[in-house]
């Protein structure tokens, strides 16, 4: 005798959300490495650097990945997003994502250099700009690391990417205990030498792992060098938008209050790497996925889809929520022993994205897996005049506590705007992924049997 249609959708639905689910804990635990990172940078770094190494150091960081990160939208992305699809030729399309990749990271290493004195100054710090000399060395470190695990989270091998991670977020941290039992470790220039070794060791890792995916030849196409052109150069605009609201606020916080106020607002901010691997968790699934459904036509499976990824990433916020909100004094207490207690009512505001991130990582990769990247360039045009009109009120009046809302506010600009826009080409409803809470409790009650 049949089942009934109510228990055959259940099981349908615990088989399909179970066959992802071995690659979803794979990538879970490899976008959890930032926050193991974060956890001992806390007890490694921000406890034992005086905090104006720090803030300069903050600022070397952030250089790095503005640049990394502009990197990625434009060559690689694309390669993400390409790469993951059907019927297109790889060989061509990976000799675009490596040309557009190496073009742009030269170009801004003489950027970097050229510009080192005149950035330091604006930035009310004279170390600066002799720091700046090795950006150059860090993005050769970490050139085949960004390539390599977009190519392999284009191939879905997410236990690859957790091992590529792993090389430098866990080395990192164990050669700076290295260092500063040898002594060795009391300055920016000696965590910047320590990040150069970490990525080149992970970018030799990446290589291993994907030697033969890289097939590559010598001129590539050019009609795939034009479509990778034309996704990156939108794909680029909307992340200098995105680079702005979430980079702008230590360097507009720097010209105001210099490396030190940068410092004490870092020492919180670094809590929130766990919102960043939320939506990186959810950009490893949510494009490639979307991608593929699109070209099957599979509108219906992608609406379910993007349900599904809005109800499950919000829930598993919640706990965020209320250690950030409630826990804040013992936290910063326990983490840095009577240093930076200001930064305990700017973790109670920060515990607000952890409603606001689920919908703008969605929503934002929902659209370029739609193919939607010249959208994504307008919204990043909004966002960027946002969030900088936002940080320009808020910082010189309040300081790190200004950063720290007008970062939220400007979070909050985005997912408006993705979801808004995302619901004119995939329309969802609140009802309707609240109604997804249940395919949460049908997948449980499958593994335990019930």
């Amino acid at each position: 005798m049949g089942g009934s249609p109510v228990s055959s959708y259940s099981t349908a639905v615990a088989v399909e959300f179970g066959k992802h689910l071995s690659k979803g804990i794979w990538g879970l635990a490899d976008k959890a490495l930032p926050v193991v990172y974060g956890v001992a940078y806390v007890v490694l770094v921000i406890r034992v650097l005086p905090e104006e190494e720090f803030g300069n150091f903050v600022l070397i960081q952030e250089i790095f990945l503005i640049v990394t990160g502009l990197a990625m939208a434009f060559a690689l992305q694309p390669l993400l997003k390409f790469g993951a699809e059907e019927n297109t030729n790889q060989r061509s399309i990976l000799s675009a994502a490596l040309l557009l990749n190496i073009a742009f990271i030269l170009i801004f290493s003489v950027i970097v250099v050229v510009l080192a004195g005149p950035f330091s100054i604006l930035l009310n710090s004279p170390r600066l700009a002799p720091l700046m000399l090795y950006l150059p060395a860090m993005f050769a470190a970490s050139f085949v690391r960004n390539y390599t695990l977009i190519l392999l989270q284009s191939r879905f091998q997410i236990k690859q990417v957790f091992w590529v991670d792993a090389v430098h977020f866990v080395g990192a941290p164990v050669l700076i205990y290295a260092y500063s039992k040898m002594n060795l470790f009391n300055s920016a220039l000696d965590l910047i030498m320590i990040n150069i070794l970490s990525l080149g060791a992970s970018s030799l890792i990446g290589l291993w792992f994907s030697r033969s995916m890289i097939q590559l030849q010598l001129r590539p196409g050019k009609e795939e060098l034009v479509m990778m052109w034309d996704y990156g150069k939108y794909t680029l605009g909307g992340i200098v938008s995105y680079m702005v609201y979430t980079k702008a606020d230590s360097f507009i916080l720097s010209a105001f209050g210099g490396p030190v106020q940068v410092a004490v607002y870092n020492s919180v901010k670094i809590f929130t790497r766990i919102f960043d691997m939320v939506a990186q968790v959810l950009q490893m699934f949510v494009l490639p996925a979307t991608s593929r459904f699109v070209s099957k036509g599979d509108v219906a499976s992608l609406k379910v889809f993007v349900e599904k990824a809005l109800n499950f990433s919000t829930v598993g916020m919640t706990p965020v929520f209320v250690l950030f909100l409630f826990f804040a004094p013992l936290l910063v207490g326990i983490v840095y022993q009577g240093r930076y207690a200001e930064a305990i009512p700017m973790l109670q505001i920060f515990a607000v994205l952890s409603f606001i991130i689920p919908a703008s990582a969605v929503g934002s990769n929902t659209l370029l897996g739609l193919g939607h990247a010249r959208l994504g360039f307008i919204i990043g045009l909004f966002l960027l005049i946002a969030s900088v009109a936002i940080y320009m009120v808020f910082i010189p009046w309040l300081g790190p506590l200004g950063a720290t809302i007008g970062y939220v506010l400007s979070t909050l600009v985005l997912a408006w705007m993705t979801v808004s826009q995302m619901n004119r080409f995939v329309p969802v409803t609140f009802r309707e992924v609240a109604a997804r809470t249940n395919d949460i409790k049908v997948f449980i009650r499958s593994r335990l049997n019930v």
